[in-house]
Order: C-alpha cells, then structure tokens, then sequence
C-alpha cells in the first residue's frame, strides 16, 4: 500500500515538473504579459530587458541577436528534455526502479545543457554592457532561467 502512495505521488511530481515551458521557467505565469503604466498591451522580455538596463538601440539589436542564436541552439535541447521528462514518466509508471534512475539521470544532464546555454548567453551580453548597466545585469540573470523554455525567448 504505502509502495503504491509512493509511486502515485511520484507520477504526481514527474507531470509537475514537465510543465517547465507551460509557466514553470520562463516568466509565463510570473509577471508574463505585464502592462506598464501608459501602454495598451503586454511588454515584451525584449523591451522589458531594454527598459530594465536601459539599452541604446545598437545594445537593444545586439541583445537580440545573441539570445535569437542563443534559442535556435535551444531548440533540440528542449525537445530532448520533453521526451526525457517524459521516459521518466513511463518508468515510474512501469515501476522500473533501474529505469526511472537512468531516465532521471538523463533529463538532470538535458537540464544541465540547457542551463549553459542560457548562462552563456546571459555572460556573451552582459560583457557588452556600460558598467553602469552591468550592475543593474542582475535582474536579467534572475530571468535567464527558462529563458529558451518555449519556442520564442521573446514572447510571453
């Protein structure tokens, strides 16, 4: 009996966890779609990040270019941690103890990549900053976690 509470709640976690791009990562369901004081609509991460670190337009067009090339390399990766999460989900079903370590393993590494690329990234830009604006860079590296979870980093 407990054996089976115990793999119900797993099953519980592993569907939790795979919602990272649904609203889990990526500012989607926090503060996603906030509207500024004065405008008509949702703010994009583009302009909230200029106006965040005030960016000239050419820092504006670079930060742009680097997390465009930054989420086309995050593509696959979140591809591959969707299946993973979801192996994961078919062993704790299964009750394949062995497989569910192995398929736990696999989507901790996926993760570990995908938080590289978002660091890596973050550090390309940040180098780029004035120094004033390096230190207000803080704030973007809290959002960097989940910043190339859905198709556009962009959106919200």
């Amino acid at each position: 009996m407990l054996g089976r509470i115990v793999m119900v709640g797993l099953v519980g976690a592993v569907l939790m966890f795979a919602q990272r791009g649904g609203g889990g990562g990526g500012g989607g369901g926090r503060g996603g779609g906030m509207v500024p004081p004065g405008s008509f609509g949702p703010i994009n991460k583009l302009d909230r990040i200029s106006d965040m670190l005030k960016l000239s337009k050419d820092q504006k067009k670079d930060l742009k270019q680097i997390f465009d090339d930054a989420q086309k390399e995050a593509v696959p990766v979140h591809e591959q941690i969707s299946k993973a999460r979801l192996a994961v989900g078919e062993a704790v079903a299964a009750g394949k103890q062995d497989d569910v370590a192995k398929a736990v393993d696999a989507e901790a590494t996926l993760e570990a990549q995908m938080t590289v690329l978002e660091l890596k990234a973050f550090s390309k830009f940040a180098t780029t900053l004035e120094p004033d604006q390096q230190q207000r860079a803080g704030a973007l590296f809290q959002m960097m976690r989940g910043m190339f979870s859905n198709k556009n980093w962009n959106a919200d």
